[in-house]
């Protein structure tokens, strides 16, 4: 029986390998694929399998999605049976090269993620590697040489925190398309970290307020996003999702759907836990996991009356149902309370706890 939900947006982890060891990766990649990943044969059909759901965009994500040997040829594939779908990528940078740019230009990519975290020193240190902020400006050269369009994609952690005006002052220099930030989780490498690596609650209040400053002080400049990570049911928080667009809960296996790289299908990759599997595309058709409801819980079952700590008593608890399920579960191993809630945050610090 087909399901309710339409499939929006799909992110396809094509490999786990990495040629970074990033400090805040809630994936912990490092230089070796998943095992048993998928076929190029069993890329296609997914692809086939998505096209028929009616998925509007395509994002290939890593690990280093430039590691995956047939990358060229799975975006041509995408192409090719679906030339107006959105085509993306989302890189660290460092193995493109300018005729790869050219590549994904001839391909009509709508615009390849970039990960940037900081200034020279502070990227570098994050990212685990020296001369990686200098090759990921020189792709945006290239980008901008060849008219593909890139997104900033900034990662805010402890490290960068402190320099988060001097992030803007250069993406405002650089001019990409859009500039997405979000705040890490803690999976992975960050989680192992999480102490060193996490933002306090106030400064993601305070980071909610400078994103929503900057958005407005530098509207026609550069359009500056929040990822689904920052703010639900308040004020502020409404006002960075946008005019008409109101937070009803994590999209994840509602209009978002993962794929990594060995077949397992997941809400969204930010959903590290295996407890967030649906399937896997070896064993069962992606249709057929999609269309079942029962396979995705966690938001198409959502209760929300199991709400614990802050969000217990909370009179968005319906609407929100614990914001981004990716932050809730990695911070509190449990979907039904987030603590980095402007609401919550706030009222805390009236009430000086």
């Amino acid at each position: 029986m087909k399901t309710k939900y339409q499939l929006l947006e799909t992110a396809l982890e094509v490999t786990l390998a990495c040629n970074m060891r990033c400090l805040h990766c809630g994936s912990a990649a490092d230089g070796n694929n998943r095992k048993d990943a998928l076929s190029f044969d069993q890329w296609r059909k997914v692809i086939e399998d998505l096209n028929k759901l009616g998925v509007r965009g395509i994002t290939l994500s890593g690990g280093e999605p430039f590691l995956y040997p047939k990358w060229r040829e799975l975006l041509q594939f995408i192409h090719k049976t679906n030339p107006g779908i959105a085509k993306m990528m989302i890189s660290n940078a460092y193995n493109i090269t300018e005729e790869d740019v050219k590549f994904l230009k001839s391909i009509n990519i709508n615009h390849i993620g970039i990960s940037t975290d900081g200034t020279e020193e502070t990227h570098d240190y994050i990212r685990q590697t020296p001369g990686s902020f200098k090759k990921s400006n020189q792709v945006m050269d290239w980008c901008d040489k060849h008219g593909v369009k890139y997104a900033v994609v900034t990662s805010v952690n402890k490290h960068n925190y402190p320099i988060r005006e001097q992030i803007l002052q250069w993406v405002l220099s650089r001019k990409p398309a859009v500039w997405q930030v979000q705040v890490v989780n803690s999976f992975g490498r960050a989680g192992q970290m999480k102490d060193s690596m996490i933002i306090t609650h106030a400064q993601y209040n305070r980071l909610c307020d400078d994103v929503l400053k900057w958005r407005n002080q530098y509207a026609g400049k550069v359009r500056i996003e929040s990822a689904d990570s920052m703010g639900y049911c308040h004020p502020v928080t409404d006002a960075l999702l946008g005019a008409g667009f109101e937070w009803q809960g994590c999209n994840a296996g509602i209009h978002v759907l993962g794929i990594e790289a060995n077949g397992n299908v997941k809400g969204c990759l930010s959903l590290q836990d295996a407890a967030f599997s649906a399937g896997n595309v070896k064993e069962t058709n992606l249709i057929d996991i999609w269309n079942d409801d029962a396979r995705f819980p966690y938001t198409r079952g959502y209760d929300a009356s199991k709400m614990e700590g802050a969000c217990k008593n909370c009179k968005s608890a319906g609407q929100c149902k614990a914001g981004c399920l990716g932050m809730a579960y990695s911070l509190h191993g449990g979907i039904h309370q987030n603590s980095y809630c402007y609401s919550a945050i706030e009222k805390a610090q009236k009430c000086g706890k």
